[in-house]
């Protein structure tokens, strides 16, 4: 889908766990900060600042003009020009004038205005956020003159080394500037022509000839530049930003309002939420060639300093003047010039290797990661492997949390000849391994798994960045590390490739799910927490569809009653992808900020309610129509799932329950021979949510949570959707013992019999039905006819298959008492990848 087809880039577009991220964002002092990100010593930078003041830059003619420039625009837009003038001009001074600073890494580094123009997203993501114009850009020299070339004006993400956000709130600069240049012995300006009103003195411009030596730290005596060394940073009156609810302040800078503050923090909360969707768009479409990022956030004179990466957010405590602080913020961006590129976000190149025919800095940065090469160990043996990677297969939309990616492999072993796929991640380092899970539930007989053939943990974020942060300013008791994790898979095909050729075989997919979800919970003892578009996927066993439940990263073990056995992870961690998530799991999410309630527990249900949702998304999503056909399906349905609050999402996994809803649910026509089965489905997820709401008011009753009072099991649901018997619902005593969860929900039939029953009448089923399908995705592989999968060809495919026990149909409420877990969910993460 186009960008134009889109919302603009507004605040109220920015992914809701990004306005969360920046709110939680670590405060450092700004020297902290950039010793940390950009690798400059305070010493030096104290050094530098102290060469900027003596040696005048403000009074350089072009830093002087684009400052009056700056200041006296009245609108946004005319500010950006002047600092990208002001910006150019410093690094041009500190590349020949500041010791330490010498040519820099990226030689050929510029600051440009962007906006209006919006950037490139990768396709994978041209269906989610919004269409963004960061303000201004730190890229390449070779860049821009490339899209000159070419006559094209819109940069990618993954040429993005620094973005600028800037925001015009007071317009009434110029009683600042007017002060500014009485401190710096200027004479004063006239308004209407910006020129001195007494006789100037005499405007210099600054020499960019090497100094003779390096310059002395002494004070100069007849200046009233006020430094670092000797006094605090300036910042402009608070008093000039007091509008209610749009200053981003600290509380503890509580007082006279019209005192200067060290730790004045006056960015509007607009541009630090804008720049987070900037830092976003910037890790989520560069295929995972970055590890963290930067942006700078600018709100009128006033600029704050942001760092970006899977653990969180890292700002300056201080929201540096232009006026005050004019000489920090040259050494600032001097520092960023004199960046590597693992100062920039690059994945260690000792570990993830470039290819020798674009070696760093010259090929920095790159549009992804083809040709990098790596070391991982395998699964049999703990061999070594040499391991290339090839064309990207998927990126994870988020800023936060795992940024799991996919490639396509090469590797230099000669027992591995399947086409391979290696997923990276940033797992918390309290969770299980993904393979130990796995290797657990394939000996315990579990079917539709993936295999697995070698794995790697390579670096800790504590490792790099965050150590200097720990060092300096202690550790951070909400900080939860992660090990950046590979793991290297069988190729398998992702949905959309099947889906779009043939919906016939979304109820084959549910069914073999179900088994496997079922499996892992009674078999294994374990559930995977993540059912999503991304995580089913697919391959051909000779003419028969198999699909496979992969990415293991959120799974958990669980106990004989179906709950976690150890909760690691603390609130801030995410798990789960929001699109798919249970409602009952959703509301917990949109309430956290509650005083604390009944936590909800991930369990088997949760996870079938997922695959519901999945199942709607697939209808509507994965179908091949025409482009105005998908938009208007897009927006009337799934675009909330993905892109809106909290609270909308839970209203719109509420109204998939409603079966009118599912009859007027606008989806591709070659679907509609679906809808009654996606009826009886969303019967049965209305009907557990009624045995729910009937339990909270007979709250002393026995109720089994896990199945939702038995109707949210693997056997009544696959027996009601196949259309093999009738849709009944049996209340049992609660003087009954329960359905033991060995059972699986299936019902005590001797038991049944003797209650009363109210029967509603049954729906019929869509006939299964034999689809061709043309395996046009399967990369090198011949085109192959894929036939339904029916029960009994499940055995065949190795699917795990228990007796069915529930031939009569019938639905019940168990008499299990209901025990919670004393811990909170916290947040969790959208992250979805689709072509529109």
């Amino acid at each position: 889908m186009k960008p134009e087809d889109f919302v603009d880039d507004t605040k109220e577009t920015v992914d809701p766990y990004i306005l969360e991220d920046v709110d939680w964002a670590t405060r450092a002092p700004y020297e902290v900060w950039v010793e940390a990100v950009l690798g400059v010593p305070q010493e030096r930078l104290q050094e530098w600042v102290q060469h900027i003041a003596e040696n005048e830059w403000y009074k350089d003619e072009t830093i002087q003009m684009s400052m009056n420039k700056f200041i006296v625009a009245t609108e946004e837009t005319d500010r950006y020009q002047p600092f990208v003038d002001i910006a150019n001009r410093i690094l041009e001074l500190g590349k020949v004038q500041l010791s330490g600073a010498g040519a820099y890494p990226l030689d050929d580094i510029t600051i440009v205005r962007n906006d209006p123009t919006y950037l490139n997203r990768i396709p994978e993501h041209s269906g989610l956020g919004a269409k963004r114009k960061p303000d201004l850009l730190a890229v390449r020299g070779r860049k821009v003159q490339l899209l000159e070339e070419l006559d094209d004006k819109a940069f990618d993400w993954s040429d993005v080394l620094l973005f600028i956000e800037i925001k015009c709130w007071n317009q009434n600069l110029f009683p600042n500037l007017q002060a500014w240049r009485s401190r710096r012995g200027l004479p004063q300006l006239d308004r209407r022509t910006l020129l001195p009103v007494d006789p100037p003195e005499e405007v210099t411009v600054v020499s960019t000839e090497v100094p003779l030596s390096v310059p002395s730290r002494t004070k100069r005596t007849n200046s009233s530049i006020m430094l670092p060394a000797t006094t605090g940073l300036h910042c402009s009156f608070i008093s000039d930003y007091s509008e209610s609810g749009a200053v981003d302040s600290d509380d503890s800078q509580a007082g006279n309002p019209k005192k200067l503050r060290f730790h004045d923090e006056s960015v509007k909360a607009v541009a630090k939420f804008r720049a987070g969707g900037y830092a976003l768009e910037t890790v989520a479409c560069s295929y995972g060639t970055r590890l963290f990022t930067t942006g700078l956030v600018m709100q009128d004179d006033k600029t704050s300093l942001w760092y970006y990466d899977a653990c969180g957010v890292i700002r300056t405590k201080e929201s540096l003047s232009l006026f005050d602080n004019f000489e920090q913020i040259a050494a600032i961006l001097v520092a960023f010039a004199c960046c590597e590129p693992s100062q920039w976000g690059s994945l260690p190149p000792n570990i993830v290797k470039p290819p020798r025919s674009s070696p760093y800095p010259e090929s920095f940065p790159p549009n992804n990661l083809k040709g990098y090469t790596l070391e991982m160990t395998l699964s049999e043996g703990g061999n070594k492997v040499h391991v290339t990677l090839q064309d990207p297969i998927f990126t994870r939309y988020s800023l936060t949390g795992r940024r799991t990616f996919l490639y396509a492999i090469k590797t230099n072993s000669r027992k591995l000849k399947k086409p391979m796929v290696a997923k990276f991640s940033y797992q918390v380092t309290t969770r299980k391994r993904e393979q130990d899970f796995i290797e657990v539930a394939r000996e315990a007989g579990v079917g539709h798994l993936p295999e697995i053939h070698m794995w790697g943990d390579f670096w800790k974020m504590s490792e790099g960045v965050r150590a200097i942060f720990f060092d300096r300013c202690g550790p951070d008791c909400d900080y939860e590390d992660r090990v950046f994790r590979g793991i290297v898979y069988s190729q398998y095909f992702p949905l959309r490739d099947l889906f779009s050729k043939s919906c016939e075989l979304i109820p084959t997919m549910v069914y073999q799910m179900l088994d496997c979800l079922h499996d892992l919970r009674y078999k294994a003892k374990i559930l995977h927490r993540d059912i999503s578009a991304n995580n089913v996927m697919w391959e051909m066993h000779g003419e028969e569809v198999v699909f496979k439940l992969i990415d293991f990263d959120f799974a958990t073990f669980v106990d004989g009653d179906g709950r976690p056995i150890a909760i690691t992870a603390r609130s801030k961690h995410r798990t789960g992808t929001l699109a798919f998530m249970a409602y009952e799991l959703v509301c917990e999410m949109a309430d956290r900020n509650d005083p604390p309630g009944k936590p909800a527990i991930h369990m088997l249900c949760h996870e079938f309610e997922s695959l519901y949702y999945l199942s709607v998304y697939c209808m509507i999503a994965m179908p091949e129509v025409e482009d105005t056909v998908r938009r208007k399906l897009y927006r009337q349905t799934v675009w909330l799932w993905e892109n809106g609050l909290m609270e909308q999402i839970t209203a719109c996994k509420a109204r998939l329950w409603d079966s009118l809803y599912i009859e007027r649910l606008p989806m591709p026509s070659q679907c509609e021979p679906l809808r009654t089965w996606l009826l009886l489905f969303s019967d049965i997820i209305q009907e557990a949510r009624t045995q729910l709401r009937s339990h909270r008011k007979k709250t002393s009753e026995p109720f089994d949570q896990e199945t939702m009072g038995g109707v949210l099991t693997r056997d009544v649901i696959k027996n009601t959707l196949m259309g093999e018997v009738g849709f009944e619902f049996v209340y049992l005593s609660k003087n009954k013992s329960s359905v033991s969860p060995e059972a699986s929900g299936s019902l005590n039939l001797a038991m049944a019999e003797e209650e009363t029953t109210l029967t509603t009448k049954a729906k019929k089923a869509a006939p299964a039905r034999k689809a061709p399908v043309k395996h046009d995705a399967a990369k090198g592989k011949k085109a192959a006819t894929a036939k339904v999968v029916t029960p009994k060809k499940i055995g065949a495919a190795k699917a795990s298959k228990t007796k069915d026990v529930t031939s009569k149909a019938k639905l019940a409420v168990t008499s299990e008492t209901e025990t919670m877990l004393l811990t909170r969910r916290g947040p969790i993460t959208r992250s979805m990848t689709k072509r529109f």
